[in-house]
């Protein structure tokens, strides 16, 4: 992570299809586990740019922030 300022950051996995795109852009914060096809959160919260990166790309609007 980084010295930059940090934001909470929540995972839905009611709306996820396991795309793995939160792991790819934001890998620091999300990572897959391969048994169930999910992700899962690394850390409850992270730098605002990855946590919005993630938000940005997620297909079913799976992560959200309390900034929101």
């Amino acid at each position: 992570m980084s010295d930059k300022p940090l934001i909470p950051v929540y995972l839905d996995l009611v709306p996820c299809h396991g795309c793995g795109a939160c792991a790819e852009v934001a890998p620091d914060l999300f990572g897959m586990d391969q048994s169930v096809e999910r992700p899962f959160l690394k850390a409850d919260e992270g730098p605002e740019n990855e946590v919005r990166q993630a938000i940005a790309y997620c297909p079913n609007d799976c992560i959200t922030t309390d900034e929101e």
